[in-house]
C-alpha cells in the first residue's frame, strides 16, 4: 500500500512516500523550488519525486496524510478562537484577530481538499485524487519522532508555534500505540515567544532562530534584561508555563507583526535587519535563549514523570534548538534523546504518513539512522551537467582522498554524493567542507564562502570513534541535533567547529551508513590526526541547501569554494 504523506499550505512544506510502511522518500518544496522556507506554496514538485523515487503514479496511492486537522476548523477552532477573544482579545486594539479569522476559513476541510486538487494537477497530476486523510498536527510530529525512534517505549515531547488549538503537546509510546498525555494551548506558545524574540533582534522569524541561538553565548547575565523575560514567559506548576500575549499577538505592531509595540516599551528600540548588534542584543538572546532552556527542562519533568521513563523524543520547530536539546541530553530525567532531524513542520508530511500507516494494520516504525531519503543523481547526469556548464573536471580514482588532502592542504571543498538530505542540517551528501582544525577557517568560510556573520559557528562531522574521543560524553548525535560540551583539552584541536561556549553540534558518521565519506574522514585521521570536517550546508545565506548538480555548480562558482567533488567528478578552480 501506497501512502502520501504531505505538509502543505504553511512552513516548510514537504512530502513523502511509505510503501507497505516502509519510507521510500523524504524531500522539502524548498530544495527543488529554490525559495528559502517555501513558505505557504504547495509541495508539488517534492511530491512528484516521491512518486518518482517509488516509480508510482497519483492514481496508485491508497491515500493522502497531511499532518494538519483541517476538521477541527468546522466548530472547535471558531469556538476555541471565539473563547480566546473573550479572554484575551478585547485588550486588543481591533486588528490583532483579523488574520485568524482568515485562516478559519482557509482551513475548513472542503477548501483545503479543493487546494489540493488544484496543487496536484498544477504539478501534472491526472487521474483520481486519492482519499485525503487530516492528522491532528501534534500527533503528526509526535509519530514522525516515536515511529523513527526505533523505540517500542518513550515520553514525546512536541513544542512548536502552533498546531491547530494546541502549542505544546506530552504524549507517549507505547509499541505501536501513542498516547495523548495533556497539552497546552494558544497563546501560551514557545515556538512564538522565540520567534517574537528573534524578530526584535532583527532576524526573519520561523527561519532565523538559529541566529538568536549562535548569538546568545556571546552575551551575559544582566539582571534587569532576564527580569523583563521572565515577565514575558512565567512559569506555573507540573512544568507548565504562560506567555503575555500583549507582547506577541496583542495590542499594536508598528514594528513587526510578531511582536507587539508593548515589547519594545518593555525592552527598548529593536534591531531593524542589517543593523549593527550590539551588547543589548546580545544579553538578550542570552536571557531568551535561558528562559527557553529553563521551560524546557521544567517541559522533560513533567513529560517523563520526574524519570521514570528515561526515554525522550522530541519534535516541533522548537526542538531544532540543538543548545537546549544538549540541556535536556544532559538531564537527570534522561537516559537517551532522539530529535527527528526535521523536527519542524516538514517532519509532519513523514509523522502523518507514518500515523496512518498504523492505522491501516501496518507497523512502520523504525530506526532512523540517516536523513538521505532525497532525489540522487547518476554519473551520466551529473557529466551532462558539467558538460552543459562548459567546466574542466576530472574522475581521480579515489575521490574521498583526493578531497581530504584538498581540505588538510587548507582548501574549501564542496561534497555532493548520493541521495539529499532531509531536514534544515546537511549531513554529508550536500556539504562544505573545510578543516576544523585550523583557527582560521571558522572566519574564512564565513566570509568568502557562506558570506554571513562572523559570529555565526560551525559544525562538525567526525567518525564515531573520533566523537567518543573528542566530546564529553556524546549520545545520539547522527543528525547536528544536539550540542554536546567539548572538554577544554581538546577544543585546540577543532578550533573551528567548537562555539564561544564550548559546545559544538556534532554529526557522527557511520561507515556502514555512509562508507565514502567516512572515508574521507578517515584519510583526514591520517592526515591530522582528528578524523573530523567543518560541514556547512552547500548553499550560501538565503538560499536553500542544493538539490541537484546544477545548484551545486551555481553555488561553487558564485563562492569562495575552492574544490567541488561531486559523485565520482571532480572540479577545481584555477
Amino acid at each position: 500500500m501506497l501512502i502520501l504523506g504531505l505538509s502543505t499550505f504553511g512552513q516548510n512544506p514537504a512530502a513523502c512516500l511509505l510503501r507497505d510502511g516502509r519510507l521510500v522518500a523524504f524531500a522539502e518544496e524548498e530544495r527543488f523550488l529554490r525559495v528559502k522556507g517555501a513558505t505557504g506554496r504547495f509541495p508539488g514538485r517534492s511530491l512528484t519525486y516521491c512518486l518518482r523515487e517509488a516509480g508510482a503514479r497519483l492514481d496508485e496511492v491508497a491515500a493522502i496524510a497531511i499532518g494538519w486537522n483541517a476538521e477541527k476548523y468546522r466548530w472547535r477552532m471558531p469556538l476555541f478562537f471565539a473563547r480566546s477573544w473573550w479572554k484575551h482579545g478585547r485588550r486588543a486594539q481591533g486588528q490583532s484577530y483579523g488574520a485568524i479569522w482568515k485562516e478559519i476559513f482557509d482551513q475548513q476541510p472542503a477548501s483545503i481538499r479543493h487546494r489540493l486538487t488544484l496543487g496536484l494537477r498544477g504539478a501534472g497530476h491526472a487521474g483520481r485524487i486519492p482519499p485525503i486523510e487530516f492528522v491532528t498536527h501534534h500527533l503528526a510530529h509526535a509519530a514522525s519522532a516515536y515511529y523513527a525512534s526505533g523505540w517500542d517505549d518513550a515520553a514525546i515531547l512536541v513544542f512548536d508555534g502552533s498546531g491547530e488549538e494546541r502549542s505544546t503537546s506530552f504524549f507517549r509510546g507505547e509499541g505501536r500505540e501513542i498516547r495523548d498525555g495533556g497539552h497546552l494551548d494558544l497563546p501560551d506558545s514557545l515556538g512564538w515567544f522565540y520567534a517574537a524574540l528573534t524578530a526584535y533582534l532583527g532576524f526573519v522569524p520561523y527561519e532565523e532562530e538559529g541566529f538568536t541561538m549562535g548569538l546568545a553565548p556571546y552575551g551575559r547575565a544582566r539582571p534587569e534584561i532576564e527580569e523583563k523575560i521572565a515577565g514575558l514567559l512565567r512559569f506555573g506548576g507540573d512544568g507548565r508555563y504562560s506567555v503575555d500575549p500583549e507582547y506577541t499577538l496583542l495590542g499594536r505592531h508598528g514594528v513587526s507583526e510578531h511582536f507587539a509595540d508593548q515589547l519594545v516599551a518593555l525592552l527598548g528600540p529593536p534591531r531593524l535587519p542589517g543593523q549593527p548588534i550590539e551588547d543589548r542584543h546580545r544579553d538578550i538572546a542570552f536571557a531568551a535563549q535561558r528562559r527557553l532552556e529553563q521551560a524546557a527542562l521544567r517541559l522533560v519533568e513533567h513529560v517523563t514523570d520526574r524519570g521514570r521513563r528515561r526515554r525522550l523524543c522530541l519534535a516541533g520547530g522548537v526542538a531544532l534548538n540543538c543548545k537546549m536539546n544538549g540541556l535536556i541530553a544532559r538531564s537527570e530525567h534522561v537516559d537517551a534523546l532522539f530529535v527527528q532531524p526535521a523536527s519542524h513542520d516538514a517532519g509532519t508530511a513523514l509523522g502523518a504518513a507514518l500515523w496512518l500507516s498504523m492505522q491501516a494494520g501496518e507497523d512502520p516504525r523504525f530506526a532512523m539512522d540517516h536523513a538521505l531519503w532525497g532525489p540522487s543523481f547518476p554519473p551520466v547526469e551529473v557529466e551532462k551537467a558539467l558538460k552543459t556548464a562548459g567546466v574542466p573536471y576530472c574522475e581521480p580514482p579515489d575521490v574521498p582522498e583526493r578531497a581530504a588532502d584538498a581540505v588538510a592542504a587548507g582548501k574549501v571543498v564542496a561534497w555532493f554524493e548520493g541521495r539529499m538530505e532531509a531536514g534544515p542540517r546537511a549531513l554529508g551528501a550536500r556539504s562544505i567542507l573545510a578543516d576544523a582544525t585550523s583557527a582560521a577557517m571558522k572566519d574564512h568560510v564565513n566570509a568568502r564562502v557562506k558570506f554571513r556573520d562572523p559570529w555565526r559557528p560551525f559544525c562538525p562531522s567526525l567518525t564515531e570513534e573520533s566523537a567518543r574521543e573528542l566530546l564529553d560524553h556524546p549520545g545520539e548525535a547522527r543528525f547536528m541535533t544536539v550540542a554536546y560540551e567539548v572538554p577544554d583539552r581538546h577544543r585546540g584541536r577543532i578550533p573551528s567547529v567548537v562555539h564561544v561556549d564550548g559546545t559544538t553540534r556534532p554529526q557522527t558518521v557511520s561507515a556502514r551508513v555512509q562508507p565514502r565519506y567516512h572515508r574521507l574522514l578517515a584519510r583526514l585521521g591520517e592526515q591530522h590526526g582528528d578524523a573530523v570536517v567543518l560541514n556547512t550546508s552547500l548553499n550560501v545565506k538565503g538560499e536553500p541547501i542544493a538539490c541537484t548538480p546544477a545548484d551545486a555548480l551555481r553555488c561553487f562558482y558564485s563562492s569562495g569554494i575552492d574544490a567541488l567533488a561531486i559523485e565520482g567528478f571532480w572540479v577545481e578552480k584555477r
